[in-house]
């Protein structure tokens, strides 16, 4: 069995947003680091293409982005962007790296604004210099740097000239990244990370130089064959499904256990049984992948196929058991029954995003008097857990409403993959465990955690997972995630004991709807000077960018960006209303003074998702309004920009496909410039 780019999938599917983080067509991997590791003095935005990191005050400071990758496969890895600097300075640079912040071991291939290219390692506060060539540089948006790295070994190249090599320092094998240096602006794109190859390194020399690279041939993938007892249940050989079924049940385990060690590890409240609210706090982390879709079709089916079997695993539970004729769960168990369970997962779920659910709510016979109530259920629950987790969560593109600055320091969440003597098992820990390390190590770089947490995955000898509060451990059991996938193989492959798969498929069916719909391009607001002298209407309140929607009661700092929508200001609004006649003023601010000619409707600013069934609701208002008219202007607006329905609101339009500009000034700024109000009737 051969899982073709495994890990890809893994590291952009599981749990969802890192796949969809606001940079992620430039970005790639690193795309969700933006959120957590940007810098203060450091700003970031997207233009033709490339994101631009930009510093202007904080002169000498080193701006990195990394992720966890691991070691490289035996048949190596290429790291690789595009790169351009742009500076007064002429020893600014950016580069890429590779590095071990565990052992303050890093390597660095950079250009710098005078052209030169270094390449050089640090261990500690030892310094080893390998390459600087001057006037290598081209910085027309052309320069390619690319490391081909395999175990104990790495070449640095800038335009297929090879650079440099390394080998055994503590820097393989770990994180790969980019830094920036200094002020200026520094351009990147295209960054990847590409292990599905096999690349042909000479052998191993520390010495640098300018040869020319040898040419890299290419390979057959990841190889996930596995040793060890028992089962390996492979769903057809359909690669999809096999990683959305495993996926799916690590998601929906692991997050459960998570939820358990958060509320102790943090001490937070909880005010019904603990099971079902972490049962409530994995199922949020489970829907939001959906709702965020990546333009890769074969990245959201997994997506969606791994939040589906997330909940079935408790459905077909449930229906084994009472096949069998067991009774409901014993009355003192702390744990809802499986069908209960099944249906309060899956109804935040369905809540958050019903057009992927529709085809397994209908098939599991989902009464529309539950699904009517779903919405609201996923609504209250999202903003209870948000609400809650806020003062312990570092401010981000994927959390908003984060009460701790980014730069807080914490202690981190760590992943060990023991290696097992099922093959279930072995398949988890050498073939799906990089991208799960990485998400892992995402959550301590998310939440300011007190001491360490480790998750180690094992086999157990037992159908278990659980959460140790002394040693502030979460323990998952490779039998459990054995067990249940075997029993989804046997009812949808029609296999036994997970032997003698058959290519047919199941009763219930894996909706592969990427769920949602995308608006245009996500102009930059116009540079002009603003009209008003009392604010800047385009100030930074340190609210970092997000596609996320704020939960009520949506008072607070709004950022400057918005996706798929463009802000105005008030100068641009005048003027649109002079020269625009297809135009639709929004008012979600709720009082009673308000623009002339306006709609008040402030649920258009409400919470939930981008996929939930109020958007469907909003667009049938929209349409009414406008006649059917696709191509009429929507401008959104609320009270002032410390408040944050008009955004939640623009987004919503901008995601259904609306030409959508989002006033943030508000009817505070309006009336700053003395323009004239109505009062609503």
């Amino acid at each position: 069995m051969v899982l073709r780019g495994a890990a890809v999938f893994v590291s952009l599917v599981l749990f969802g947003a890192q796949a969809q983080a606001a940079y992620e067509k430039e970005l790639g991997p690193l795309a969700n680091t933006v959120s957590t590791q940007l810098l203060k003095g450091w700003n970031v935005k997207q233009q033709d293409g490339w994101v631009l990191l930009q510093n202007f005050t904080a002169s000498e400071s080193e701006q990195s982005l990394s992720v966890h990758a691991g070691q490289p496969p035996e048949t190596g890895r290429i790291i690789s962007a595009a790169l351009g600097v742009y500076s007064e300075k002429p020893n600014a640079s950016v580069g890429i790296t590779l590095g071990n912040r565990a052992q303050k071991s890093i390597c660095l291939l950079e250009i710098s604004a005078n052209k030169t290219v270094n390449l050089f390692c640090t261990e500690g506060e030892k310094r080893h210099n390998i390459a600087s060539v001057p006037n290598l540089a081209k910085l027309d948006g052309s320069d390619i740097v690319k490391i081909i790295e395999v175990p104990g070994a790495a070449r640095f190249l800038l335009n297929d000239q090879k650079i440099g090599e390394i080998s055994d320092i503590p820097a393989l094998g770990a994180e790969v990244g980019i830094m920036a240096y200094d002020i200026g602006t520094f351009a990147i794109t295209g960054f990847n990370i590409d292990s599905n190859l096999n690349t042909q390194l000479p052998p191993r020399s520390e010495t640098g130089g300018t040869a020319p690279a040898s040419g890299s041939g290419s390979g057959s993938g990841i190889d996930a064959s596995t040793s060890g007892e028992g089962p390996l249940p492979e769903f057809g050989n359909d690669t999809v499904r096999l990683i959305s079924v495993y996926m799916g049940l690590v998601q929906s385990i692991l997050m459960h256990e998570f939820g358990h060690a958060l509320i102790g590890e943090l001490q937070l409240p909880s005010t019904g049984p603990e099971e079902d609210a972490v049962d409530v706090y994995a199922a949020l982390q489970v829907v939001q992948p959906t709702m965020y879709p990546d333009p890769n079709k074969e990245v959201n089916e997994i997506a969606n196929g791994a939040a589906t079997y997330a909940a079935l695993q408790w459905y077909y539970s449930g229906k084994l058991s009472e096949m069998k004729g067991a009774d409901t769960s014993p009355w003192q168990d702390e744990h809802t029954a499986d069908l209960k369970r099944f249906r309060n997962m899956f109804c935040i779920m369905y809540g958050g995003n019903p057009s992927v659910f529709e085809p397994v709510a209908q098939s599991v016979g989902l009464e529309e008097r539950t699904k009517a109530r779903c919405g609201d259920e996923f609504n209250k629950q999202n903003r209870a857990w948000r609400r809650i987790l806020a003062p312990h969560t570092r401010v981000g593109a994927w959390h908003p409403d984060g009460e701790v600055p980014v730069n807080t320091p914490g202690a981190p969440i760590t992943a060990i993959f023991e290696p097992s003597q099922r093959r279930v098992g072995n398949l988890l820990a050498n073939h799906l465990s990089g991208g799960l390390k990485g998400y892992i190590q995402r959550l301590g770089e998310t939440y300011v955690m007190p001491r360490p947490v480790q998750i180690t995955f094992k086999d157990c000898g037992q159908l278990n997972a659980w959460y140790s509060p002394r040693e502030g451990t979460v323990t998952m059991c490779y039998d459990l995630i054995e067990h249940l996938a075997v029993m989804i193989s046997d009812i949808e492959m029609k296999t036994v004991g997970g032997h003698d798969s058959a290519p047919e498929g199941g009763a219930i069916p894996v909706s592969t709807s990427s769920g949602g719909s995308t608006g245009g391009d996500t102009t930059s607001a116009p540079a002009s000077a603003p009209v008003a002298k009392r604010f800047d209407e385009l100030e930074d309140l340190g609210v970092p960018q997000t596609v996320m929607l704020f939960p009520a009661p949506y008072k607070g700092a709004t950022p400057n960006y918005i996706k798929k929508a463009k802000i105005i200001k008030t100068v641009d609004l005048v003027d649109m209303l002079k020269t625009e006649k297809n135009i639709l003023l929004i008012d979600t601010g709720g009082l009673r003074e308000t623009l002339p000619e306006a709609y008040s409707l402030v649920d258009a600013g409400t919470d939930g998702s981008t996929t939930d069934r109020f958007q469907s609701a909003l667009n049938e208002w929209l349409m009414d309004k406008t006649k059917g008219q696709r191509d009429v202007k929507l401008v959104f607006f609320g009270q002032s920009m410390q408040e944050r329905t008009s955004f939640n609101a623009a987004l919503r339009a901008g995601t259904l496909g609306w030409p959508t500009y989002w006033y943030r000034g508000g009817l505070e700024a309006w009336l700053a410039n003395g323009l004239p109000t109505v009062t609503l009737k």
